[in-house]
């Protein structure tokens, strides 16, 4: 969009997309080998907190 004079500007709904966009950008993305040893850990707390 242009103002009255001719420049462009960005409406609130547009810089808070890019905003998100660059945010969700900059997370990191987990592989499988995160969530295995994500697996592990609870499976070896598990059997330590298991009642005998």
């Amino acid at each position: 969009m242009t103002d009255d004079n001719g420049r462009m500007f960005e409406t609130r709904q547009e810089r808070r997309e890019k905003k998100r966009q660059a945010k969700k950008s900059q997370m990191t993305h987990h592989g499988k080998s995160i969530a295995i040893i994500y697996k592990k850990s609870i499976e070896k707390r598990a059997v330590e907190n298991k009642p005998e």
